[in-house]
């Protein structure tokens, strides 16, 4: 049985990093000296004060740029204006809060939100970009430690509504695997086949992409990506996947721009900030830097002869120059959105030429000029980061073109899923397997399965593990966090609507039969309570853990508590307690810190769910109108009082110090006797503290007299005194 807590101490873990390490407290003052620079978005002091860090100490990896890169994606965003906006992808009933797709294979990550299972095994992100909670567990690096469950329902649904989108995401699954192997010539023979069926998938085009990157055709793959730019351009997987071709092809100036590009649309996607980090950890280095500030590379007449220098004279030295790395980021020429590329002539003669080029010069180059080929090098070396004045538009035929400035360009998408067919829609698909109603509150378990969030609750009352596939879901119970799967709550509303508002209606009708503190009243089978006194309870037994719960829910805070009886399962008499604070163990018993409040007499007994209930009535001292019994009153009283207070202070140091511990000191005497409905406090607080018979003290509570309370406290006393004496 569940039972009183004397004491509730746990010990807290130490505060994660502890000591620091050597270094650290320079890093951490350059991170403050950079993120200073971010609300402005100071970009080039901000570069320069990351030249300026260097004096602090060497970088302590790319990680540590963290700060630099989102003063960069502030800039390049607010460069950009009003007019580029995060677009939703395609519009359907089931779609992927991460690329916007369609929500092929469902996972609902631990915030409640769901992702296809391509963003999630690729880690795209590492937050959710709904909530911004982490996606991986806390502390957890790879999705290989957190398996990926595909959620039961959501992908029943899909299966059933859009079988067609299913079976593409199947494929691309399959195509994956392909290129994971290193298959690359096989994929791309599956790639045209499936584009030959369906030309407007633009998914394939990315894995054909992949596919040609894999096999060392960079011109081609820039083409397939241009193409989706066009038709999708504002999906920031795209301009990944390009600047990860031009990155691999020497053009890490133009890679570095539409990696922040993919930044601005997305500040989450984890692939691309790392990138970032690394070229600028690889730029800002105090080797890679003074190696450059030497070299024709910087493009400045005013530095080829001048040292690398550095602390102020850095900074000072940096906002004068025109440094060509890093030329868009702190110059007058900003950077500007990307949708072309590396289109024109000389840049698809490059990408040819690049692996020649590296091979004969017997290194790999890190600058923002591509790699050039003698023919276009003179034209290419006067080219910025940022795009000329044209950009360039991908035909339907694969054929490039040039469109002039301020020329609009229709990109309509045909999706491929969109309103659902009524007939499909059931409500059978969207009930609850353990109570067999609509769900109310659904929560997916790790494993994949859905509940109502009180129904799971329940379950988890009896056994950490999921009611269907009994998977354990101790981790899942620890960590306490059941949030809503909110796709699938935007569904019933949606489709549902007034099945959902006549769930409701039943879900406040047994709400507010909770919430009646006269009629069935949850009742605690364990032990005395007493008015204004603490009562600590240890809850492990499952109906009461429901019962704690749905006392927390309803908002009442408050239950009964009574003593055993044999006879009638417990006694006529109680008190009610009121919850202070409830602390949840990871295995799902929990200490629960309470406080008397008023008492009661049982009128009828009950059962609901496991556990007693109970109509009641409350009981109330009967107040003394006589002004000579009040007197009389008052001396039995502080007479009683007086003799408490001898007794206590007579008790050996261990027991009166266990008593404090448990208890509290006690309470001071009232001057007005009767203002409280159960009478003085420290009455109750002595009936706790002495070692006496429940049955007697259950007699004390069930008076409604003050005199005869007193008198009863008074001879219990004397007969202790009496042992105190011997």
């Amino acid at each position: 049985a569940s039972s009183p807590a004397a004491t509730v101490g746990s010990e807290l873990p130490p505060e994660p990093g502890g000591s620091g390490a050597p270094g650290e407290g320079a890093d951490e003052e350059r991170e403050l000296l950079l993120a200073r620079l971010v609300p402005a978005s100071r970009l080039k002091e901000a570069v320069g004060a990351s030249l300026a860090s260097l004096c602090l100490g060497p970088l302590g990896g790319a990680q540590r740029l963290g700060t630099l890169v989102d003063c960069l994606v502030l800039n390049y965003r607010l460069r950009q204006g009003p007019g580029r906006g995060r677009d939703r992808g395609a519009e359907g009933p089931l779609r992927c809060c991460g690329c916007g797709r369609f929500l092929g294979e469902p996972v609902t990550v631990p915030c409640g939100h769901t992702y296809c299972r391509r963003c999630l095994r690729r880690e795209l992100r590492a937050r959710c970009r709904r909530c911004r909670d982490w996606l991986l567990p806390a502390g957890g690096t790879s999705t290989a430690a957190a398996p990926l469950r595909t959620s039961v329902v959501l992908n029943r649904l899909a299966e059933k509504w859009f079988p067609g989108e299913c079976e593409r995401a199947r494929a691309g699954t399959r195509l994956e695997e392909l290129l994971a192997q290193g298959r690359f010539r096989e994929a791309l023979g599956a790639v045209n086949q499936a584009l030959r069926a369906d030309s407007s998938d633009l998914m394939l085009r990315i894995y054909r992409a992949e596919s040609y990157v894999g096999l060392q055709e960079y011109k081609t793959a820039i083409e397939d990506l241009n193409f989706v730019i066009s038709k999708m351009p504002n999906w920031p997987e795209v301009y990944f996947q390009k600047g990860k071709v031009l990155q691999d092809s020497g053009f890490v100036g133009d890679a570095l721009q539409l990696f922040l590009q993919c930044l601005a649309l997305d500040e989450d996607f984890l692939p691309a900030k790392l990138e970032v980090e690394k070229i600028l950890c690889d730029v800002l280095s105090p080797e890679k830097l003074g190696e450059s500030l030497k070299e024709s590379a910087w493009n400045s007449p005013h530095i080829r002869n001048k040292p690398f220098i550095l602390g102020s004279e850095a900074t000072a030295s940096y906002c004068n120059l025109q440094l060509s790395p890093l030329q868009s980021l702190g110059g007058s020429d900003v950077l500007e959105p990307v949708s072309g590329g590396l289109n024109r002539a000389q840049s698809a003669h490059a990408l040819n030429s690049t692996k020649d080029l590296a091979k004969e010069d017997g290194l790999k180059r890190v600058s923002s000029e591509p790699l050039l080929s003698g023919q276009g090098k003179g034209a290419l070396l006067k080219r910025k980061l940022s795009f000329s004045e044209q950009d360039t538009v991908v035909c339907e035929d694969g054929r490039n073109k040039h469109k002039k400035q301020g020329e609009s360009t229709k990109r309509d998408v045909t999706l491929a899923f969109g309103t659902v067919p009524g007939d499909l829609i059931d409500v059978s698909d969207f009930e609850c397997s353990l109570c067999m109603r609509l769900f109310f509150e659904p929560v997916t378990t790790p494993c994949g399965h859905t509940f109502c969030k009180g129904c799971l609750e329940r379950c988890l009352d009896h056994a950490p593990q999921c009611p269907l596939c009994k998977e354990s879901l101790k981790e899942y119970l620890a960590s306490r966090k059941y949030s809503i799967t909110e796709l699938l709550e935007e569904l019933i509303m949606k489709y549902l609507s007034d099945e959902l508002f006549e769930r409701k209606r039943i879900h406040a009708e047994e709400t507010a039969e909770h919430s009646n503190l006269t009629k069935n009243v949850p009742m605690f089978v364990c032990t005395m309570a007493y008015p204004t006194v603490p009562c600590p309870l240890h809850v492990f037994e499952p109906r009461y853990r429901l019962m704690i719960r749905r006392s927390m829910e309803t908002g009442t805070k408050q239950f009964g508590m009574c003593i055993s009886d044999s006879q009638n399962g417990f006694a006529d008499y109680g008190c009610m307690l009121q919850i202070r604070n409830v602390h949840f163990l990871p295995d799902g018993r929990s200490v629960v810190d309470t406080i008397g409040g008023k008492r009661f007499r049982v009128l009828r007994r009950g059962m609901k769910d496991g556990y007693c209930t109970a109509d009641i009535e409350y009981l109330e001292d009967v107040k003394v109108a006589d002004e000579e019994e009040l007197k009389k009153l008052r001396e039995l009283h502080n007479f009683v009082y007086n003799q408490a207070c001898s007794w206590f202070q007579n008790l050996r140091n261990k027991f009166r110090t266990q008593i404090l511990q448990h208890f509290g000191p006690m309470p001071d005497r009232e001057e007005n006797i009767q203002a409280m409905p159960n009478g003085p406090a420290w009455c109750w607080w002595l009936l706790a503290v002495l070692p006496v018979d429940p049955r007697y003290q259950l007699s004390v509570l069930s008076m409604m007299s003050l005199k005869d309370r007193l008198i009863k406290i008074q001879h219990i006393l004397t007969y202790f005194s009496r042992d105190q004496s011997k």
